[in-house]
């Protein structure tokens, strides 16, 4: 697993180390989020083209079909997934 250091300055940023902004796949103006479970911090690179909602009809049928996946088996909550790929890297 890449293992890269940064420095936090006095107003608490951080700087993104290359290899770091390579796997991420970020560029300047680009935007990251970090998503914590109380342990953890992981970065995460926000798309940049997110998910248009579209009418309220098209947003509603994506929910229900996501409703309809879960219940099938087909998606993992998100901590599940987190807590695995924690186990699954050692971290």
């Amino acid at each position: 697993m890449p293992m890269a250091v940064s420095t936090i300055t006095q107003s608490g940023q951080v700087s993104l180390p290359k290899a770091i902004r390579d796997i991420l796949g970020v560029r300047p103006n680009d935007q990251v989020a970090f998503l914590s479970d109380g342990e953890r911090v992981e970065v995460v690179a926000v798309p940049k083209n997110p998910l248009k909602l579209g009418t309220r009809e098209e947003f509603l049928a994506r929910v229900a079909r996501a409703d309809e996946e879960y219940a099938a088996g087909l998606a993992k909550p998100a901590d599940e997934v987190s807590r695995s790929l924690r186990e699954r890297y050692g971290l």
